[in-house]
Order: structure tokens, then C-alpha cells, then sequence
């Protein structure tokens, strides 16, 4: 196992052909020619950090236990270095599964809004209507999640897997039932832009692209860059075991599986299953400096870098991204680890949909 884990997994480097030799008018989908021609980003640290706000939101999910039973469907029993992300849908299932989460969103904001603001207006017998019609869709959907999509779910690959394993990306085909696996140093990052017509600010990302295959992984985020070099940092480096494994609740599973990381651990005496011990409080001390770094990066004066081919800044971060456990107070005994939903939790769970 282990001379299979040194032999295959990538090692933080890429031949300069798939950067030099990218396809871009071979390609058989017209978005992958368009996105093969955009600016790249750049291999290697920037940040130094995997850090940002969406962390926190890992965290919450790895002490509800969520986060693992959502890694059981997207992984498929894969290897326990097997990392399953949902991007932007790439085919027709992943995006028929997302038009139908938000519009069960939808559908649950409005069954407690439009009735309040029909009641507010005076209006008792339309507050009724729209209960009745909107309670209705909601059961519907609700019954479609429990009693029908379980029996199809495990027929469809809904995640891009990044297995640090074997130094494959695993991409669903277009009918979703299959994978087509390339080496991750074959993937280059494409600047992407996306509009959003309601703001009128651009959703920024990147697309993880084949350097000849129509294969991507599809990511934006807000008008800011940042969270896309933050994003790509957290792939390079989940993938690089020449490292050991970023200090981040999203990785917290993954780092008793891993050599490289177990060895770090041990050799720096970090507390073992870290973030599913530490007091949630210490999530603001983490954002507050990743807020410190994002000022000095100069979001505007990068994205104009990385469109015109010059040198992107690289940051220095503050150990508490390396030792996070050194800086942390109110770390809990093992033995109190405890996973479960408030009843909170447990209640807005059961008015949205799962996968």
C-alpha cells in the first residue's frame, strides 16, 4: 500500500507540457475551448494557508456529523484519502440536484415569509392560501427526497474526487454514472468569471481543466479573487504528500489516514482530532488573520497580475495557521468528543432536503 501511495500520488510538481501544450480549439465542449484559453493560475503556495470563512461551516457540519454522512454518498466507499467536492454543475443530474435544492430553498422561505406578510396586511384568507399551497409543495418535495432519490442517488456520481491516494481526479461523466480519472498534474486552473444578473458583481473562480480532455471542476465565488487562490491552495496541497495536510476543520478526517501528516502530527505533539475538540470561539481568532492577510494580498491588484501574466504576491502567514493547537484555549479531553445535531439543528434539517 505504501509503495503504491510514494509511487502515484502526486508530489507538488508538474511537468511544464500540460501548461505548454494546453488544447484549446480540439476540445469537443465550446466552454472547456473558451476556458482553456483563459489566464492560469499559478502553481505553488501564495497564501501558504488554506484557511477561509467557509471553514467554519465545515467545522459545524464535522461536529453534527454531517460532513460525514455526506462524504459516505459523494465518496462511494472510495479510499479514506478521497476527497469528494461539488462545484458548479457539469452535467445534466448534478444540475437537476441543485435547481432542485433551490427551489426547495425557495419554497421553505416563503412558507413561513408570504403568510406573515399576508397576515401582516390584513389578510387572513390569502395567509391560508398560501399556507396550504406552499405546505403542499414542500411535503411533496420532501416525500420525492425520502421515498424516491435515495434509490437513485447511488446510481449518480454528484462530486469530483481528488484522491491524494493515488494522485487521481475522478470527474463524473456526462450521464453521471461513471468517472473519467486523470492524473492531477495534468489540471490546469483557468481564470473564470460568472455574472450574476441580479447584482451585477461577477462571481470569480477558476475552472480545474484537462490540459487536452474536456474534464473540468467548475468553482466561483464572490467579486473577490481571493477565495479562488485559497480554494486552488487547499487542492494543491491536498494532493501534494510531499506536505503534510493544511490545519483546517475540512481536513480533520483525512489526517490520521495520511503518512506524511501523521508523522507531522507526532513530531509536533499536535493534539490528535484537533477541530473536533477546540471551542468554536477559536474560529474567530483563525478569521481575524485571515482577514489581516487578505488585506495585504490586494485583492484588485492581483486579479489585474493574473490577468496580465505578472508575478502574483505571495504571503507570509502567522504561525496559528501552522500550530493552530499552540494558540488555542478551551481544547476538550478526547473522551468528550461528541457528534450530534441541537434540536435546532435537527429541525432545520428536517425542513430542507438532503442529498
Amino acid at each position: 500500500m505504501l509503495e503504491q501511495y510514494a509511487d502515484t500520488a502526486y508530489r507538488g510538481k508538474q511537468d511544464a507540457k500540460f501548461r505548454n501544450e494546453i488544447a484549446k480549439d480540439e476540445r469537443d465542449l465550446m466552454f472547456c475551448r473558451y476556458q482553456s484559453k483563459q489566464a492560469l493560475y499559478p502553481r505553488g503556495k501564495v497564501f501558504g494557508h488554506c484557511f477561509d470563512n467557509s471553514q467554519r461551516n465545515y467545522y459545524k457540519r464535522n461536529i453534527t456529523g454531517e460532513e460525514r454522512y455526506v462524504r459516505s454518498i459523494l465518496a462511494k466507499g472510495k479510499s479514506d484519502l478521497a476527497m469528494p467536492l461539488v462545484g458548479n454543475a457539469t452535467n445534466m443530474i448534478g444540475f437537476i440536484n441543485f435547481t432542485w435544492a433551490i427551489i426547495h430553498l425557495c419554497i421553505v422561505i416563503f412558507l413561513f415569509v408570504m403568510p406573515l406578510f399576508s397576515l401582516a396586511l390584513g389578510a387572513v384568507d390569502v395567509a391560508l392560501e398560501f399556507l396550504a399551497g406552499l405546505s403542499l409543495c414542500w411535503i411533496v418535495s420532501k416525500l420525492i427526497n425520502w421515498l424516491i432519490w435515495p434509490f437513485f442517488r447511488f446510481k449518480y456520481n454528484l462530486a469530483v474526487i481528488f484522491n491524494r491516494a493515488t494522485g487521481m481526479v475522478e470527474v463524473p461523466t456526462k450521464n453521471a454514472k461513471d468517472f473519467d480519472i486523470f492524473p492531477f498534474e495534468e489540471f490546469n486552473a483557468h481564470y473564470r468569471v460568472q455574472h450574476n444578473p441580479k447584482s451585477g458583481f461577477p462571481y470569480r473562480g477558476f475552472t480545474l481543466l484537462h490540459y487536452k480532455q474536456s474534464m473540468r471542476y467548475d468553482q466561483t465565488y464572490s467579486n473577490q479573487i481571493t477565495s479562488a487562490f485559497l480554494h486552488w491552495e487547499l487542492l494543491q496541497n491536498f494532493m501534494d504528500v510531499t506536505q503534510p495536510l493544511a490545519d483546517i476543520p475540512q481536513f480533520e478526517y483525512y489526517r490520521e489516514f495520511d503518512k506524511t501528516t501523521a508523522e507531522f502530527d507526532k513530531a509536533n505533539g499536535r493534539p490528535k482530532y484537533f477541530w473536533y475538540r477546540v471551542d468554536k470561539s477559536f474560529l474567530k481568532e483563525m478569521s481575524k488573520a485571515d482577514d489581516e492577510l487578505r488585506k495585504e494580498f490586494n485583492d484588485e491588484e492581483q486579479l489585474d497580475n493574473l490577468l496580465t501574466g505578472k508575478p502574483i504576491k505571495k504571503i507570509t502567514p502567522q504561525d496559528v495557521f501552522k500550530f493552530p493547537w499552540k494558540y488555542a484555549d478551551n481544547i476538550k479531553a478526547e473522551s468528550e468528543i461528541k457528534f450530534g445535531k441541537t434540536l435546532w439543528q435537527k429541525f432545520t434539517s428536517f425542513l430542507m432536503i438532503d442529498l
